[in-house]
C-alpha cells in the first residue's frame, strides 16, 4: 500500500479485549512507518502509559474498566491528548468523537484498508501540524473554483463558494444555491471530483454539501441523524457515511 510518512509513527493501543489488540496490532504490522510503543487494557492504565511513552497516535476504544475514552480525555486534558483514533463496536459515539476532536472513527469490525485509511488520515494531520507543504493533498484539497454548467442557453460558470448543496436525480444533479437551481447532466461522483474535499463533505451516496452550510447536526432514532443548514434545509445523514462526515467536519 502506498505511504504518505517519511518517519515512524509511534502507537499505543487502549482495548480491553485481548482479541482487539491482537487484531489491530496484526493489522498495525502490515503498515510502513508504524510501530506498537505500547498496549494497555483499561482507561486508567491508558492513562498512564500516555503520560509515560507520549505516543504520536492513540488507538483508544470507547467503553473500557476503570475510565471509558471519553473520561480519559477530560482527565488528560486536551492539550496533552496526542493525536487519537477512536475504536468502537457502536456508531451512536460518532457525534462525541467529533466533538472531541478524535482524528478518525473506526467502527468495529473494519479491515486493512479501513486501518490505511485512517493511518493516512494522521499522517496529514501530522504534515499540516509540521507546516510541510505535499503537493498531492494541495491539489485534493483546492478543487476548482468553479463548475460548468451545460445550459440550453450557453454554460454556465458557477462559482463553488456559492453552491450550498447538490443532490443526485437519475442521470442529472441538481446544484442547488441560495437563490437558485441548476440541473446539470453528470454523475454526483464527477461533482465530488472536482469540488475541494476542504470545503465540501458527503453527507449520502446522492448529497454532496458545502461545509460552511452546515449550521447543526441532530440527532434522530436508532442512530439516524439529520443535517440542519443555514437556510433551514434538512437533509438526511447516511448511516454508511456518518462515520465520514464528522471526520471531514473536523478538518
Amino acid at each position: 500500500m502506498p505511504c504518505i510518512p517519511n518517519q515512524t509513527c509511534r502507537v499505543l493501543i487502549v482495548e480491553d479485549e485481548v482479541h482487539a489488540r491482537r487484531y489491530l496490532r496484526e493489522l498495525l504490522a502490515a503498515e510502513t512507518g508504524t510501530c506498537i510503543a505500547g498496549e494497555a487494557a483499561d482507561g486508567a492504565q491508558g492513562v498512564e502509559m500516555i503520560n509515560a511513552l507520549a505516543p504520536d497516535l492513540v488507538f483508544l476504544d470507547i467503553q473500557m474498566p476503570e475510565l471509558d475514552a471519553f473520561e480519559m480525555i477530560a482527565q488528560l486534558g486536551r492539550d496533552n491528548m496526542p493525536a487519537f483514533i477512536l475504536v468502537t463496536a457502536f456508531s451512536e459515539y460518532a457525534v462525541r468523537a467529533f466533538e472531541v476532536e478524535a482524528l478518525d472513527y473506526l467502527c468495529k469490525p473494519f479491515d486493512q484498508a479501513r486501518l490505511h485509511a485512517a493511518l493516512m488520515r494522521f499522517h496529514r494531520y501530522r504534515m499540516r501540524r509540521a507546516g510541510v507543504a505535499d503537493e498531492r493533498i494541495q491539489v485534493a484539497k483546492s478543487g476548482r473554483q468553479r463548475l460548468a454548467i451545460k445550459q440550453e442557453s450557453g454554460v454556465r460558470f458557477l462559482p463553488a463558494e456559492q453552491i450550498l448543496w447538490i443532490e443526485a436525480a437519475n442521470k442529472y444533479v441538481v446544484i442547488r444555491t441560495a437563490d437558485h437551481s441548476y440541473i446539470s447532466r453528470q454523475t454526483i461522483q464527477s461533482i465530488v471530483d472536482q469540488l475541494s474535499t476542504e470545503h465540501f463533505v458527503r453527507t449520502s451516496r446522492s448529497i454532496v454539501v458545502r461545509k460552511s452550510a452546515i449550521a447543526e447536526v441532530k440527532p434522530l432514532f436508532h442512530g439516524d441523524h439529520v443535517v440542519l443548514l443555514t437556510d433551514g434545509t434538512e437533509l438526511a445523514l447516511s448511516r454508511t457515511y456518518r462515520e465520514t462526515f464528522f471526520s471531514e467536519m473536523a478538518r
